[in-house]
């Protein structure tokens, strides 16, 4: 049986590190750098996570039915690249289709012809940068004042990224525990014959998945386009592995079934402070990469395989 406080707790995937790695990171950087409590860097630290976070919800859904998404980058970097290089009334639109079509290219492909994710998302993502150098070929361009403005706050004080972030997260969660569609997702993700002996499609329900990933990938890339004013054709490049480590970070199985919004938050601030910590510290964005690639290593090896729904 999928519910009930017991399941929803080992499907959760949270546990000790998840909670102790942003905690620790936290302390550390309290006393390894002074300005570390300043407003402005606190500001940095919210709009740094705010793209990255949206990008790995939508990264979670997709790594609980069992998958992986690494064309968000590309879509993302996509997403940029129209904003600035159309007429303001239909970039919107044209970058919300654009993302719909790449999400059922590549469920399509995985549930229907049953390429491996990684393939089949690899492919989409060098076609996609590929498309987008086309659009956009060097960094530039005006951003519309509209969507710049949706980068802002309508309460003085408050960071916009923070109600980027309560959106997401709030949609994300009320799909994934409070909709049936969770429920099978979950069950998908455990044990995808299983679930479909069951009576439960999978189909349908994994190119959604994969939609929607390609979706939050774009409201990342209005996001970070509104807030930096400019177009980029490889803003997202490193969006693919991040949103990778953030999900693993936060307790997401990769093999599908387990994994939660909670779990996603903690893994995006763990990573947004080991960023911004090695930012403050001086840190090479070389060493940075390497450390990205680390964590990722670490949460994987420590990943345990559970039963899910007994």
């Amino acid at each position: 049986m999928i519910g009930g406080s017991a399941s929803r707790s080992s499907r959760s995937g949270i546990g000790i590190i998840t909670v102790a790695l942003p905690l620790s990171m936290f302390v550390l950087l309290s006393f390894a750098a002074p300005s570390f409590f300043t407003g402005q860097n606190i500001g940095n630290i919210s709009n740094q996570i705010a793209a990255l976070l949206i990008t790995s919800l939508g990264q979670l859904i997709v790594a609980i039915s069992g998958g992986v998404d690494l064309s968000v980058g590309s879509t993302l970097s996509l997403t940029s690249a129209i904003i600035v290089s159309f007429d303001p009334s239909i970039v919107i639109p044209l970058a919300l289709f654009a993302g719909c079509c790449i999400g059922v290219v590549n469920g399509v492909g995985v549930a229907v012809f049953g390429v491996h994710p990684l393939v089949m998302t690899l492919a989409t993502a060098t076609f996609v940068q590929g498309l987008t150098f086309l659009v956009l070929p060097t960094p530039g361009g005006v951003v519309p004042p509209a969507i710049e403005r949706l980068a802002e706050s309508p309460i003085s004080g408050l960071p916009g990224s923070l109600l980027w972030c309560a959106a997401a997260i709030l949609f994300f969660w009320l799909l994934l525990s409070r909709s049936s569609f969770g429920l099978r997702l979950y069950a998908i993700g455990a044990n995808p014959r299983n679930a479909a002996l069951n009576g439960v499609k999978v189909v349908a329900p994994i190119i959604t998945c994969y939609v929607l990933c390609s979706l939050s990938a774009v409201a990342a890339g209005v996001f970070l386009t509104a807030r930096v004013s400019t177009g980029d054709p490889t803003v997202g490049a490193s969006f693919g592995l991040d949103s990778v480590t953030v999900i693993a970070l936060g307790g997401v199985q990769l093999s599908g079934g387990i994994g939660s919004v909670p779990g996603v938050i903690l893994g995006a601030i763990t990573l947004g402070l080991a960023t911004n910590g090695m930012n403050l510290l001086g840190v090479s964005p070389f060493l940075r990469m390497a450390a990205t690639g680390l964590l990722l290593l670490g949460a994987i090896s420590l990943q345990r395989r559970k039963t899910i729904g007994v």
